[in-house]
């Protein structure tokens, strides 16, 4: 006579079962994790080259000219303005908040009267060029596009740190307090550039994209990769990745030790 057919798992066959979609799971999501983040990264990037095809359509109507990147007095002719000014004719408003080329996939908290952005423009591209800060942001004068000699090696935008301001600000241009990114700088404001949290940059020290920013050079193309990270001693960054900021590649040689 013939047993009749067992019906169901055992104990042993369900703890076989659970152990290899363990497995699985401890394989598979790692390999998703980073497929989305490249996804976010492609995103951006894509973000970043139609913002530069606004730049050059800002500087064919312009006879030139770059619009300025930035500083305290909101002129109508700054990069990134709240109305119709800089790019926005360009590159569309951002009125659609975090859905816009404007900012990173990655953005997801914003506390400012500005429209969200991620991207800063490099602040040393203006008339006088490569004018650091504090001094360059009071420089209201644009720089002219065949005034940059290397723009495959000149940064034009980058991924900027988070700013968390807990108190209103003195300078009139940020009197509310909140969370979003300046609208210009140097390799100081760059996502990833501190070893830690520093005082207006609490997540500074992570790049957008787990190692890596976006940068967008003046000729129109995007590199990722790693920031400069930040050290006790002047320069602070290598020559190499110094000398992409400067319009005048020579001009602050003499800073870095050989």
């Amino acid at each position: 006579m013939n047993r009749r057919s067992r019906s169901g798992f055992t104990l042993i066959e369900l703890l076989v079962v659970i152990a290899v979609i363990g497995i699985l799971a401890a394989i598979l999501f790692p390999i998703f994790s980073r497929a989305k983040g490249m996804a976010q990264r492609v995103k951006c990037a894509s973000n970043m080259r139609q913002l530069g095809v606004a730049f050059g359509m800002y500087c064919s109507e312009w006879d030139g000219l770059y619009p300025s990147p930035g500083g305290l007095t909101g002129e109508r002719n700054y990069w990134s303005q709240s109305g119709w000014g800089g790019l926005t004719r360009y590159a569309g408003n951002r009125a659609g908040g975090f859905n816009t080329i404007w900012c990173c996939p990655y953005l997801k908290h914003w506390g400012s009267p500005f429209p969200v952005r991620s991207y800063s423009m490099n602040s040393y591209l203006r008339t006088p060029s490569d004018v650091a800060y504090p001094t360059g942001i009071r420089i209201k004068e644009p720089i002219r596009q065949d005034a940059v000699p290397s723009p495959k090696s000149t940064i034009l935008l980058y991924e900027g740190a988070l700013v968390i301001k807990p108190t209103p600000s003195t300078v009139p241009e940020y009197q509310t307090a909140g969370i979003y990114v300046y609208r210009c700088g140097d390799w100081t404001c760059v996502k990833g550039w501190y070893n830690g949290p520093a005082p207006s940059f609490p997540d500074g020290e992570t790049p957008w994209h787990e190692d890596v920013n976006n940068y967008l050079y003046c000729d129109g193309h995007v590199k990722a990769r790693p920031p400069g990270k930040h050290s006790s001693t002047y320069p602070q960054v290598s020559w190499d990745e110094a000398r992409e900021w400067y319009v005048d590649k020579g001009k602050y040689r003499y800073l870095w030790p050989p």
